[in-house]
Formats: structure tokens, C-alpha cells, sequence
């Protein structure tokens, strides 16, 4: 992942926390059609940290997401 703002890698490892520990369904991500969840599905994209599925609904953690998670 590219060099983001300390402020910006601040609030997006709380965006992946709150997504692993909410929409974790065994690997995958489930917004649970709640727009905060397809909200955070989506910049979890951008980052590529997820690969979203076509509905914006699911989503899967790529290995730079895991990776994201095991060190912050």
C-alpha cells in the first residue's frame, strides 16, 4: 500500500478494525446491506484492502488487508 498521512492511516485502521470485528462473517465481509457497512466496504476497496463483490453488499480481505490487520 502506497504512503497515506498518518492521520488518514489513523482512521482507516479503525475503519478495518470495526469491519473485522462487525462484518467478519469467516473471511469475508458482510455489510449486512447497512449503508455504513457498503460505505466501508468501498474505501476498504480503494485502499485495496478488500475485494469487493459486485453488489458492494460482501466483500473478501485481500493478503495486503490481512497483512493491514495483523499489524495495527
Amino acid at each position: 500500500m502506497a504512503e497515506i498521512p498518518d492521520s488518514e492511516r489513523r482512521l482507516l485502521v479503525a475503519l478495518a478494525c470495526m469491519a473485522a470485528q462487525y462484518l467478519d462473517r469467516g473471511g469475508e465481509l458482510d455489510s449486512l446491506s447497512m449503508s455504513a457497512g457498503e460505505r466501508a466496504i468501498e474505501e476498504l476497496a480503494r485502499y485495496g484492502l478488500v475485494n469487493a463483490g459486485g453488489s458492494r453488499r460482501t466483500a473478501v480481505w485481500t493478503d495486503a488487508g490481512r497483512r493491514f490487520l495483523e499489524l495495527n
